[in-house]
């Protein structure tokens, strides 16, 4: 393997240890780091090539301004998930970003995904393209606790979803519908479109949506930071569904 990538913070780099699908070829930490980590029961460093520097020579690895924690791991990156029929046997939930490609966003939603109990997403956007390091460190370790599936071909899976009986529900601020219009069993497995924030979901993805909906906002911004509006639905849903 030779494509290997940085990750850096404290929850990010100790999430990743922890996941036995991580290849971790090697650890650079400061001592105050290390004695952190050793204080952990479920995680013994000793297992791990490791290497203890300076504060300065982990910040000149990184990029500008990264907030490592004293800690960066050199890793493999992570593995994806190939879209096909069969994954989704066992899966009922999804979460679909839409052309979004912030990687802080990205982060952001996966943590909130991963809090509501949510473990796959779909992105129409390539992810190896993307910061892997900061999407793990914004996720605060939850990248480690969710399958990435990466659409080729849109339409085909769109269609391929609604074959295997999934409700497609996108989400745009200038819906006509509202959130609390929401209606669907608790058995129903569906699939949460959100598109990129300047933008929204796709002509294309709207088509293929059974229902779209709004959140309910009541000051003079209707629109939220797509993590936060995720955030809401999600809290929505599992209180009410």
């Amino acid at each position: 393997m030779t494509n290997f990538i940085k990750l850096y913070g404290f929850h990010a780099t100790i999430h990743a240890l922890a996941n036995s699908e991580r290849s971790i070829k090697k650890i650079f930490l400061t001592e105050n780091a290390r004695q952190k980590i050793i204080l952990l029961e479920d995680l013994n460093l000793e297992k791990f090539n490791y290497e203890i520097i300076t504060t300065k020579e982990l910040s000149r690895e990184l990029p500008q301004g990264a907030v490592h924690q004293g800690i960066m791991l050199l890793c493999g990156p992570k593995k994806l998930i190939t879209f096909d029929s069969n994954m989704l046997d066992n899966i009922e939930n999804i979460i679909m970003l839409d052309n979004i490609s912030d990687p802080r966003n990205i982060g952001a939603i996966i943590r909130t995904a991963v809090a509501f109990g949510f473990s796959t997403i779909i992105t129409t956007h390539r992810f190896e393209q993307l910061d892997e390091g900061l999407i793990a460190k914004s996720s605060s370790g939850g990248l480690e606790y969710v399958n990435i599936v990466s659409a080729k071909n849109l339409s085909n899976m769109l269609e391929t979803l609604k074959k295997n009986n999934f409700w497609l529900i996108g989400f745009d601020s200038d819906a006509a519908s509202s959130i609390d219009d929401m209606n669907f069993g608790k058995n129903d497995k569906f699939v949460l479109i959100f598109g990129d924030e300047g933008r929204g979901i796709r002509n294309l993805t709207k088509s293929k949506c059974h229902e779209i909906y709004k959140l309910n906002t009541i000051g003079k911004i209707k629109s939220l930071n797509v993590s936060v509006a995720i955030g809401v639905t999600l809290n929505k849903i599992t209180e009410n569904y």
